[in-house]
């Protein structure tokens, strides 16, 4: 059975791993939108390589002029 990604963030957050790079951190150095289902992560740099496709269609529709949520 296939897991979802917010299922499979939420298992991450729980278990203090970062779903990018799999090391387990403290609870205190977290990073992230503070969303349990946007998940948590070791680092910036890792936040931003497992966003990095959701970020560079927010930075196309900016420039299209599009709203971006």
């Amino acid at each position: 059975m296939a897991i979802t990604e917010a299922a499979y963030l939420k298992t991450m957050w729980d278990r203090n791993e970062c779903p990018n790079c799999h090391r387990v951190f403290p609870v205190a150095e977290r990073v992230g939108t503070g969303r349990k289902a946007e998940g948590g992560y070791c680092s910036l740099d890792c936040y931003a390589r497992y966003n990095a496709l959701e970020f560079a269609e927010k930075a196309i529709l900016a420039r299209q002029g599009r709203a971006v949520q």
